[in-house]
């Protein structure tokens, strides 16, 4: 027999909140995200989640349906950690910011299509919580849910406690209506502390028994009107299937005589690249589909889960209050279960990542930025924006005498085009979401195009408008607790592959024509094709070795000379060069950094148009990496 619950059909026009305290426990953590779930939950609200730090992280529970909010980013144990969870259903157009009236680990504020949802845990005999939601602006649509933990006539019948008499009457001042029926337990105790507000009209809650999560807490409902669904930006295009490809081929043929011809000034170039991308967008919007973020259960959640579950709500029903034996044997049987089938489920996906997102708040200076758009411009201002035009050179343009000209061609082979555009991996697409795979597919009609963009391009110079519109991502970096700082993210640049194609195109050029014309000196590293990082670290082990085999001595750039006279007395050199040694050390150095370098030059100029003979620097000198090596005085004699 199927155990399975059918999936409900609820209604649409109604916007529902899941609300409850799952007591710090983790498998109740995981059944309220696990029963949520097929129960079409909009908005999840969690008080007293599971947490925890380990190897330097911080752990809570997720799940594949829903984005998770806290209140805090980081936390290093009971006295830091969130102490309310909020998880918002994705592919809901729901579109959540996240604001931060004030700074709170028992409060979440989230701003979902209009209406703010606030998320609340009062600790018993302390009232920092309350001071700050009192003092808080209540906004026009509201709901305020969680563990009060305070009693009232109003809602639970005899003496007020826990500061109820407070509650009771800022609810009354700011025109909040309690959501819950009077007098029905939220908790196994009997007593109702867990409580929804709302200034919406039509809103209600009620106890659901049959969404038990474990814990000593019931779990409440809340359901107000249906909201404004979100405009949320379009997903990129999906061109998966064979039938797929082959509609978009087709859209691609019928279209490309719309392509214009001219390609001589840059008003017909940008014509060109325009039309181009405006054909491929067209053909694969006609062909594909549209991706969207499709919501998934718990991967872990299984049969013997549900009929746990079945088998508590069945208990709790005999037993609506209370601990008893029969109470306590289904709660820690659920709880195993929980446990056994994700420790089951992890055990056996071998090529499991995580994919979990931190929770990341941005200070700007000692500003705390709240909304997501404010986040986004404080990066932008950060890592953008460091540098203005004022700080550019005052006239880069200083006239040089030219002695050598390098030629350039400007005819540009097809098959010179189609490396540098196809032949690359399947790298991020810009905003045009033109992805390589789009281009190999329709590079049979689009070929002799491409080719006449890119040959106008670098017949008179010129880069097409839309080909220098980026899409910046921000990535954070690797080992960065405190994501607050703006230095913990990186932003990346997505261009449009079209442009990055023509971009490749002119660096392997450059890099030929710098290798054939001897621009640049033999001993360059970096910047030009088979003459990466690890030819640096080849030529450093070298000169290492050499000297090692030579018995030559090692030689300290900053006065560091104790070493290095002990070695040349050892190796029988007179006293006058050890005492030189140590009395100019900082010009030994440099002349051992100039020797090499003596025969190159450089033209340069300095405050007049007199070509100067100027130091090129060691960095291009593979004598200066066996230079630059780090002196070590406690290393053993013979060794560097």
């Amino acid at each position: 027999m199927n155990r399975r619950p059918r999936r409900q059909h609820r209604d649409k026009r109604l916007f529902r909140v899941f609300q409850a305290n799952v007591g710090k426990n983790g498998p109740s953590h995981d059944c309220a995200l696990a029963l949520a779930d097929p129960e079409r939950y909009e908005v999840i609200l969690l008080q007293e989640p599971w947490t925890q730090v380990r190897d330097s992280r911080c752990l809570t529970k997720t799940h594949p349906a829903y984005d998770t909010y806290s209140p805090v980013s980081t936390w290093e144990g009971n006295d830091t950690r969130p102490r309310v969870m909020t998880y918002i259903r994705r592919g809901s157009r729901l579109l959540a910011d996240q604001q931060r009236p004030a700074h709170s680990r028992d409060i979440l504020w989230l701003a979902v299509n209009g209406v703010t949802v606030v998320n609340i845990y009062r600790e018993p005999q302390v009232d920092t919580a309350l001071e700050i939601l009192f003092a808080w602006s209540i906004p026009s649509q509201c709901i305020i849910a969680g563990d009060f933990n305070a009693r009232h006539h109003t809602w639970q019948l005899g003496r007020s406690h826990g500061h109820g008499n407070s509650i009771a009457s800022w609810a009354s001042e700011n025109d909040l209506s309690l959501l819950n029926p009077i007098d029905t337990p939220t908790n196994a105790h009997g007593n109702t502390i867990d409580l929804a507000f709302s200034n919406i009209a039509l809103a209600q809650a009620t106890v659901e028994d049959h969404l038990a999560t474990s814990s000593d807490h019931f779990t409440l409902s809340i359901s107000l009107p249906a909201l404004t669904p979100a405009k949320l930006p379009k997903g990129k295009i999906l061109l998966a299937t064979n039938d797929e490809l082959k509609r978009y081929t087709e859209n691609i043929e019928a279209g490309i005589a719309t392509i214009p011809a001219a390609a001589s000034t840059p008003g017909d170039l940008d014509l060109l690249a325009n039309a181009i991308i405006d054909l491929m967008q067209t053909a694969a919007r006609a062909a594909g589909r549209q991706s969207q973020r499709r919501s998934s259960g718990a991967p872990w959640w299984n049969e013997e889960c549900i009929a746990a579950v079945a088998e508590l709500r069945r208990v709790r029903r005999a037993f609506p209050l209370g601990f008893n034996y029969e109470v306590q044997t289904a709660r820690r049987e659920l709880r195993a279960v929980v446990r056994r089938a994700k420790r089951t489920y992890w055990r056996n996906l071998i090529n499991g990542v995580q994919a979990g997102k931190d929770i990341f708040k941005v200070t700007l200076g000692e500003t705390i930025v709240e909304t997501q758009s404010g986040k986004a411009e404080a990066l932008r201002q950060a890592t953008l924006e460091r540098r203005t035009a004022a700080d550019d050179i005052s006239d880069p343009w200083i006239p040089v005498d030219v002695t050598t000209h390098i030629p350039t061609q400007a005819d540009v082979p097809i098959e010179e085009v189609q490396d540098s555009l196809l032949r690359t991996g399947n790298t991020s697409p810009g905003a045009d979401n033109i992805t390589v795979r789009l281009l190999q597919t329709a590079w049979p009609a689009i070929g002799k195009h491409v080719q006449r963009l890119y040959q106008g391009c670098l017949t008179i110079g010129y880069h097409p408008r839309r080909f220098k519109e980026a899409e910046v991502v921000m990535i954070e970096k690797p080992g960065k607790r405190d994501l607050s700082k703006p230095r913990a993210w990186r932003p990346i640049s997505l261009l449009s592959c079209l442009g990055k194609g023509l971009e490749r195109l002119i660096a392997r050029r450059l890099a030929w024509a710098s290798i054939y014309y001897g621009v640049l000196q033999p001993p360059q590293i970096g910047a030009l094709p088979k003459r990466s990082a690890v030819d640096l670290v080849a030529a450093l082990i070298h000169d290492i070795e050499v000297a090692l085999a030579g018995g030559m001595v090692a030689i300290g750039h900053y006065g560091r000379t104790g070493r290095l006279r002990h070695r040349h007395a050892q190796q029988t050199h007179p006293a006058s060069a050890s005492t030189r040694l140590a009395t100019e050390p900082c010009e030994m150095g440099r002349f051992l950094h100039a020797s090499p370098l003596s025969s190159r030059t450089v033209p340069g100029y300095h405050n007049a148009a007199v070509p100067t003979r100027m130091w090129p620097g060691p960095r291009i000198s593979r004598v200066s990496h066996s230079l630059r090596s780090v002196y070590r005085p406690n290393l053993p004699l013979g060794k560097f």
